[in-house]
This record gives C-alpha cells, structure tokens and sequence, in this order.
C-alpha cells in the first residue's frame, strides 16, 4: 500500500491541472450517463442489469455534445468509461476519459488547446507533426486532397499483409499503427490529414479537399494520448459516412436530431484525452495499471 500515494497524488495533479486551464478557457464541467441507454451493437458495450437495462459507456460523445448551447459553448467532461476488451498495458475495462465540445472552435485552434492541456505533463517532448494525406501521397501516389480514396484500400492491404477483404476502416487503423505510430518512440506527434472512411465519420471533410478529415490523434511514445475532430455540419454527409462504416447509432442520431432543431449548433469540435495514459506518459511509463481506480477492488 505504501507506493499508492505516489500514483494517487500524480493523478490528481494532472486532474487539477485540467480543471483549471479549463475554468479558465470558459468551459463548464458537466455530468452525462454513465449507464446510457442505447446498446451499440456487439462488443460495444457492456451491460448492467439496472431499471429497463443500461449500457455502459466505452465514451463519453454525443451526450457530451448535446449539451453544447448559446448559454453553454464550452463543456467538459471527466469521468469513467468501460471498454469490453481484455485489458493490456495501455488498456483497461474501467478507465478515465476527459471530453470536450467546443461551439465555433477551428481545427488548429483546438490542437492548439490539446497540447495547452497536455504540454505541461510531458516536459521532455516538443510536439510535432504528420500529415496522413502527405503520407499516402508520396508512399501511394493518391492525393486525398484532390482525389477520391480511390484503390487505396487494397494497396494499403497488401503493403501490412492484410486481406483485402477487411474492412478499410480496419486496414487503415492497422496501417497508422504499424507504418505511422510506431516510428513515434520517445516523440510526440500530432497525426493529422485522415482520410475518409476511417473511424471517426463525424469528423469535417476539411475545407477544399475530397478526401481528407480535420480529425487528429496526438501519438506520445507510440501510444494514442489524444484525440480530436471538427464536427462535421453537413448532416447528410455525416449520416452516409458513419453508416457506411457501421458507425450511425441510436446517440448520434439523437445529437443530429438537436443539431437540426437548431438547439446544438452544427459548427463544434471535440477532443477526449486518456486520464491515465497522460498519468503513465507524464512518469516515463508504458503501463497505465499504477493510476487505474482502486485495482485492489
């Protein structure tokens, strides 16, 4: 028992730290469900025998988002999520998330307030950048920003030894991991310029391109410390794109349907930090199990 405090009082330094930079950027703290009601699909989420059934929340999202107004423009919230999966290292059934939404806030503006709120925790990196669609370019010959994806998929595939078959959005995220997040070692690197058809459909088309998302994850020492997109605004293009991925659910239905009642402005952005990773990264380490919640219970 005796090495806790260490742990403890690291977590709620990054805590306080978060808070305050946030009360300072205007934003208000708000609590959504933990146990919601949708059922994601299998593997999604985990279900808790509460009153009609619940469903434990793997993020925070679009009941986040819903809470965005006029009177609000800013919200945030810290709190637990569950992921299904067999823990590892960097993975935990109940682990901390911190969500954000932003109305009227630009692309580089919120990774900009990424690194403002992560900076401070990881003295030892300056941040730096990498263009997906500058990749995919030059390694692939297909500019995303004037072309569609085009034969991309099937490349991509064959160049990981991935069957063509699987889903893009799996061929692309396995892709990132082995060709772009691991060459990250002892870096932090702000992974920006996605493609289209990933897994992140509610993510802008950015301004003036064909294929290329204002979505961006910032990869510490290979491992995902934050993620962040621009809402996209326009709903049909939004709804074709998460379907087309199976990634159109009960809540982000809900949240376009506030959107169109013109009670959530269209124009927002988000971003989610892992409370824990941020912990591990900011000691040195590649295991999150020392700032998980009461392991002991």
């Amino acid at each position: 028992m005796s090495a806790l405090p260490g742990p403890i009082r690291a977590k709620a330094h990054v805590l306080h730290s978060l808070r305050a930079l946030l009360h300072d950027e205007d934003f208000t703290e708000v609590v959504t469900p933990v146990a919601r009601r949708a059922d994601l699909g299998a593997g999604r989420r985990a279900p808790v025998d509460l009153h009609t059934g619940r469903y434990l929340r793997a993020m925070i999202g679009p009941a986040l988002r819903v809470n965005v107004s006029t009177d609000l423009p800013r919200v945030y919230e810290i709190g637990p999520c569950f992921r299904p999966e067999p823990p590892d290292a960097v993975h935990a059934a109940e682990f901390t998330m911190l969500d954000l939404y932003a109305a009227h806030l630009g692309f580089e503006n919120l990774i900009h307030l990424a690194w403002r709120l992560v900076g401070p925790h990881l003295l030892s990196y300056t941040p730096e950048r990498l263009s997906i669609a500058d990749h995919v370019r030059d390694e692939f010959g297909i500019d995303l920003r004037t072309e569609p994806v085009g034969d991309l998929h099937p490349r991509m595939a064959a160049r990981i030894g991935m069957d063509a078959g699987e889903p893009f959005r799996d061929v692309l995220g396995r892709y990132i991991a082995l060709e772009l997040e691991a060459g990250t070692a002892g870096r932090a690197v702000f992974l920006t310029d996605y493609p289209a058809g990933g897994d992140e459909p509610c993510a802008r088309l950015a301004s003036g391109t064909n294929a290329v998302l204002e979505r961006f994850e910032l990869i510490v020492d290979g491992i995902e410390l934050v993620h962040g997109y621009t809402d996209e605004t326009d709903r049909t293009a939004f709804t074709e794109r998460a379907k087309a991925v199976g990634l159109y659910d009960e809540e982000q239905r809900l949240a376009q349907e506030a959107v169109a009642a013109g009670s959530v402005p269209a124009d927002t952005a988000g971003l989610g930090i892992g409370i824990e990773r941020l912990c591990a990264a900011s000691a040195g380490l590649r295991d999150i199990a020392p700032f998980l919640q009461s392991p002991h219970f």
